[in-house]
């Protein structure tokens, strides 16, 4: 076996050293996942609301349509 002139302590340390650096790393980068998650939903839920919003003028348009169309019809068939 070869011997080193590193102490197995210093060896230890610089490997715990490195994986808390890690470890921190990592858990920034899990929040900044969530983070983008958060504001993705975000997004998403905005946009929903939009397409909502227009598929109920939509269908208040075609609602107001009809009675339009009903209306004239009556018109014709009362003259």
């Amino acid at each position: 076996m070869p011997s080193t002139n590193v102490c197995p302590m210093y060896i230890f340390q610089a490997d715990g050293d490195l994986y808390f650096k890690i470890r921190n790393k990592l858990e920034l980068m899990e929040t900044m996942m969530k983070e983008i998650e958060i504001r993705e939903k975000k997004r998403m839920a905005e946009r929903l609301e939009e397409k909502a919003e227009a598929a109920l003028a939509a269908a208040e348009r075609e609602a107001q349509f009809k009675e339009e169309v009903k209306a004239e019809d009556a018109e014709k068939a009362s003259a």
